[in-house]
């Protein structure tokens, strides 16, 4: 472990990497030494990565999700094929224990040489001017945030990812975690509870980005929106107080303060996102099967008798629907019939929601459903909203 600590120094001098494994490691009860990768090399640890185990709710389904993180390869041992093995390794392990999806957050591109697709949003940002926040004609009062408060803002959060067709439920004992460690993904915040007669009504995590003047909003939670305006007055009261003249808030851009920050001209810009690969799709179907028949009852094919054969043009999933259950699903090679054409790579796009089956269409040639079956697919795979809050 050293020697890994020593690696993530070198390649991420200015990051702090190093920390936040040894953080994983002593706070988060999910992540052990069995999810650290390494190769070695003459005694020498030379790459390495660490899994992040999560739970993930799509619709109701529990899903597994082994995020991939701390991804680093010593400077004269790139283009070996190094991190080619570790994601080797990786997968195996996240298939032989049951992970449903690999996830990682991390730089453009360099994954989807390993099968990954944006398919999840990701650090949503909206700008405003601090002096465009009006003053509240009521306030909160503002105190440090304690452990006492956690249960409070867990259900505030809670309610807040209820309008998520995708999210990560954060646990009681991540949220101590996070606020007896003072991190939030990897980096420190603030953290303050707003209280009326001594009940929390809301809670704010922020940073403070001196060099540029700016106050980072991570997370906002309220009882109700009804306090968006005595919020966004603290965090005025805030920027004034850092000497800071702009707010950037990484909410969901629907989430309040975000929302009212919008509507005071804050300027959003297009997310990053969760980049996805699903590891076994047959697996992962028949797990999803009560929620694509409660999909299928809810749209009017509640009555559908047909066996689906999913195209993925290097290998097929067949459903067999019978009055809108699915008795079966099986998967092979026969991919002669073409009814319901689906590329592998951005499936998880249409599974997480993050595109719809008219939107994949017209970006990719190769998804293509026929008329007849476009409904039934939309009607398993609705276009919705989805967000994930960071579980470390």
């Amino acid at each position: 472990m050293e020697q890994i600590y020593e690696l993530m120094r070198v390649v991420f001098p200015d990051e702090k990497v190093d920390a936040l494994i040894r953080r994983l490691l002593d706070y988060y009860p999910e992540t052990t030494i069995d999810h650290v990768f390494s190769v070695r090399s003459g005694g020498e640890t030379v790459a390495a990565l660490i899994m992040i185990p999560q739970t993930w709710v799509l619709d109701g389904v529990e899903l597994r999700v082994a995020e991939m993180g701390c991804v680093a390869t010593r400077p004269d041992h790139r283009r070996r094929g190094l991190q080619r093995m570790l994601n080797d390794a990786f997968d195996s392990y996240a298939t032989e224990h049951g992970f449903d999806l690999c996830a990682l957050a991390g730089i453009p591109y360099f994954y989807r040489q390993f099968g990954y697709e944006y398919a999840v949003d990701l650090d949503h940002s909206t700008t405003l001017d601090a002096d465009r926040i009006p003053e509240a004609e009521d306030s909160l009062e503002a105190r440090p945030f304690t452990e006492d408060d956690v249960d409070a803002a867990s259900a505030m959060l809670d309610e807040a990812q209820s309008r998520y067709h995708v999210s990560c439920p954060r646990t009681h004992g991540v949220w101590l975690m996070q606020h007896r460690t003072g991190h939030y993904n990897g980096e420190p915040f603030k953290a303050v509870a707003l209280t009326a007669g001594g009940e929390l009504k809301a809670y704010v995590r922020y940073s403070v980005d001196a060099s540029n003047g700016v106050l980072v909003l991570k997370e906002a939670g309220l009882e109700s929106p009804i306090y968006a305006e005595q919020v966004l007055a603290y965090i005025r009261a805030a920027c004034r107080a850092y000497g800071l003249t702009k707010v950037n808030s990484r909410q969901f851009y629907g989430d309040e303060p975000t929302r009212s920050m919008v509507e005071l001209g804050g300027v959003s810009v297009a997310p990053y996102a969760w980049q996805v690969k699903v590891l076994d799709h047959l697996s992962l179907f028949s797990k999803l099967a009560p929620l694509l028949e409660s999909r299928l009852e809810g749209s009017g094919y509640g009555g559908l008798c047909e066996t689906l054969n999913l195209n993925f043009r290097k290998f097929n999933i067949k459903m067999t629907v019978k009055n809108g259950k699915i008795v079966g699903t099986k998967r092979g090679v026969d991919c002669r019939d073409r009814t319901i054409g689906l590329n592998p790579y951005v499936f998880p796009q249409l599974l997480l929601s993050h595109r719809g089956v008219t939107e994949l269409e017209a970006a990719y040639p190769d998804v293509r459903i026929r008329d007849t079956h476009r409904p039934i697919l939309e009607a398993m795979f609705p276009r919705r909203p989805g967000y994930i809050f960071h579980v470390y």
